[in-house]
């Protein structure tokens, strides 16, 4: 674990949140997509400490749970996304109308301090997303580390 996240979780201040953000990249994508899951009004962060400006992250409602620990080289997160269908679908659909499907979306997942969205506590983390299913209410799939 890294000194950064040690010290946010044990000498934080209580009324400082973890902020757990996704982006799904694929160069069939019109854009990446990037989403927050526990900053209701969205999230100006920094993909990356070096970076001059921020991006923007989009709030859906979402259930991250962790295949492994951390630290475990064959991590895998498995995601549900409640968009509605309306996001991540859509550029699937894009991706497969193209023949673009052959390579696999990329998930980069990095969490924040909520009083410093300029740096990243932890991440960033790329795994490749092996599997979808959606419906009208939303999107589940599975990323995991490359081969």
């Amino acid at each position: 674990m890294s000194s950064k996240l040690e010290e946010f979780f044990l000498k934080g201040r209580k009324d400082i949140a973890y902020v757990e953000t996704i982006e799904v990249l694929h160069p069939h994508f019109s854009e990446p997509i990037r989403i927050v899951k526990n900053v209701t009004t969205g999230w100006h962060a920094r993909l990356a400490d070096t970076d001059r400006e921020r991006v923007l992250f989009s709030y859906y409602p979402m259930r991250i749970e962790l295949g492994g620990s951390k630290t475990d080289l064959d991590q895998s997160l498995n995601i549900t996304l409640g968009d509605l269908g309306e996001v991540l679908p859509v550029e699937l659909e894009r991706a497969f109308e193209t023949n673009g499907m052959l390579e696999k979306p990329k998930l980069k997942y990095r969490c924040y301090s909520s009083d410093d969205p300029d740096s990243v506590l932890y991440g960033p983390v790329t795994l490749q997303i092996e599997s979808f299913s959606y419906d009208e209410q939303g999107t589940t799939f599975k990323a995991i580390a490359p081969k």
